[in-house]
């Protein structure tokens, strides 16, 4: 699927964390997610990780866009150690990004520590994944 390609690519560099999840209704929630490096930018940014996981989160993606739910959530250390974290949410058969704001309030609602040492980021908009 070109729209986890393309998120991948446009990362940035750095350690990238990319999770997704579906909650089909009356079903337990569907989650994958990918570890991957992107090293360089731009046309000259090469990305590695382990396939299979990826792969995971391309079907993930593609569940979400069948039944038009679904969120996807990237965590980023920069080279030089940064922490932020992007969010996208499923509408229709696209990803649209959320603000920094909407992404930190989703957080904050959610279970778990809050870390003053995470930057939370307007995501970009993701080329495969504009609406039609």
């Amino acid at each position: 699927m070109d729209t986890v390609t393309d998120l991948m690519k446009t990362a940035g560099p750095g350690r990238h964390l990319i999770t997704t999840a579906v909650h089909p209704r009356n079903s337990e929630p569907v989650v994958a997610y990918a570890w991957f490096d992107v090293v360089g930018e731009g046309t000259d940014a090469l990305w590695s990780g382990v396939y299979a996981d990826a792969a995971a989160v391309t079907e993930v993606v593609a569940l979400a866009f069948i039944i038009a739910k679904g969120s996807v959530v990237l965590g980023t250390t920069s080279p030089t150690g940064e922490e932020t974290v992007r969010g996208w949410v499923v509408d229709g058969h696209a990803l649209r990004p959320l603000t920094a704001d909407q992404v930190r309030h989703a957080f904050q609602e959610s279970p778990g520590p809050a870390s003053d040492a995470v930057t939370y980021r307007t995501a970009f908009p993701v080329p495969a994944s504009a609406p039609a």
